[in-house]
């Protein structure tokens, strides 16, 4: 009868095992789309505020560039949440290679928060247009979104 209870454990601990390898394994299956799904609502938010910045360097908005900084921030902690981009970084261990989706846009969300906060200081100061539209194009990129035209990017 032990024999048989002994049996039964290995068999539960060898399912076990492979159930939690197969979840792992799922996870870096999965990941891209997961974290499409989890911030891309966000990256395009982030995208209204900068077609709004964009306006306001024209005369087009009301929205002082206090305010919109204000709602970048938020954005910016929400897609570069920090316990997200850890689980990121775990992801090297996948067999294949993932690419860092979430730190990537969080980069680009950081330049246009750091752009924000330079016009709110005063609008004259100059930033990176390129490099700006270069990480942001590939953070839309990544989330399925129409690239924006926007001053920011010197696209407009």
């Amino acid at each position: 009868m032990s024999g048989l209870v002994g049996k039964y454990a290995a068999c539960a601990a060898t399912y076990l095992t492979l159930l939690t390898l197969d979840a792992t394994a799922a996870s870096c299956r999965r990941f891209p789309k997961e974290t499409q799904s989890a911030i891309k609502a966000h990256v395009a938010a982030l995208q209204r505020y900068e077609r709004e910045a964009s306006d306001r360097l024209k005369g087009l908005d009301s929205r002082p560039f206090e305010f919109l900084r204000g709602e970048a921030k938020k954005i910016v902690a929400i897609i570069g949440e920090p316990k997200a981009l850890a689980d990121e970084e775990d992801l090297q261990r996948c067999r294949n290679a993932t690419r860092p989706i979430r730190k990537l846009c969080t980069e680009a969300a950081l330049m246009f928060l750091e752009i924000l906060e330079n016009h709110a200081i005063d609008s004259k100061l100059k930033h990176d247009a390129p490099r700006y539209a270069a990480a942001i194009a590939e953070c839309e990129k990544l989330m399925d979104l129409k690239p924006l035209k926007s001053a920011f990017r010197g696209t407009e």
